[in-house]
């Protein structure tokens, strides 16, 4: 009899049967279906207000081990992050060239639209840090977001247009352009989600000795950890592929009420700047 009890209760067997619980849906979406590029329609971001401390759940505690709902959420979330990793991101970049999804055609109402997340990060222009969120509250903000050179290329896409006298206007690099912005209480701000600490440091020395930041742009580009945001948390926002590059057009109250990926289209740059205008 004790024999048996130390076999059907073996350390073993036990370790076996809790990461079977885990492994097996996570096997189960190993070969992730094909990336279909659909257009955006429901609002994207969160249902809380960023505050001040917030850190985002990176899953369970051992606490929340033992409730078998909490768990089962968990082992769905593990699955998809886990189907989404790897070669999957080169793979859907390669085959999309970033325009993972289409903007949508009109702005989110205010009583629909979800809130910006938390995010803290390290001002180029002072290299103090500081919450983003504070800096978006009371403005309407263009938040461009991206961590490779290719998302930076593809985003930057979206701030080139043309005025009514023809005239091209590129507000990365005309810093009269920008400032007409301000003046109108509407404000760019560039997000870099840096993976590692290698590449912060690499960031930041190239982008000096480059002097691809003007000094009038610095304090508004900001150097932030892309650890903050847990895969759930990039998910709701349609950001999780690292290559390619997001603008999200956020209100005086930090809720998202216009998102886009990729490089920009003639409609959705005309879309942009025709939302920006109407906030």
């Amino acid at each position: 009899m004790q024999l048996i009890f130390k076999r059907l209760y073996h350390p073993t067997l036990l370790r076996m049967s809790f990461f079977g619980k885990f492994l097996k849906p996570m096997m189960a979406t190993a070969s992730p279906k094909e990336y279909q590029i659909k257009q955006l329609i429901k609002p994207v971001g969160l249902a809380a207000a960023p505050k001040r401390h917030t850190k985002y759940s990176q899953g369970n505690s051992l606490k929340d081990m033992f409730d078998s709902e909490k768990t089962n959420h968990r082992v769905k979330e593990l699955a998809v992050e886990f189907s989404k990793s790897g070669l999957y991101d080169v793979q859907v970049f390669q085959k999309t060239k970033g325009k993972l999804f289409i903007a949508p055609a009109s702005y989110w109402k205010d009583d629909r639209a979800l809130f910006f997340p938390h995010l803290v990060g390290t001002s180029m222009g002072d290299k103090k840090e500081q919450n983003i969120e504070d800096l978006l509250r009371g403005k309407t903000s263009i938040v461009r977001l991206f961590s490779t050179a290719a998302g930076d290329k593809l985003s930057s896409s979206y701030f080139q247009k043309t005025a009514n006298n023809e005239k091209s206007i590129d507000y990365l690099t005309d810093a009269d352009a920008r400032l007409s912005l301000n003046n109108n209480n509407v404000q760019i701000i560039e997000v870099n989600l840096v993976e590692n600490v290698v590449k912060s440091a690499l960031v930041k020395t190239l982008a000096r000795w480059a002097n691809r930041v003007p000094s009038w742009r610095q304090r508004f580009y900001f150097e932030c950890s892309r650890a903050q945001w847990p895969f759930s948390v990039r998910e709701e926002l349609f950001c999780n592929n690292v290559f390619s590059g997001y603008i999200f057009l956020v209100d005086q109250h930090l809720k998202i009420r216009w998102a886009a990926c990729g490089e920009a289209t003639p409609s959705e740059k005309e879309a942009l700047w025709k939302f920006v205008k109407s906030l």
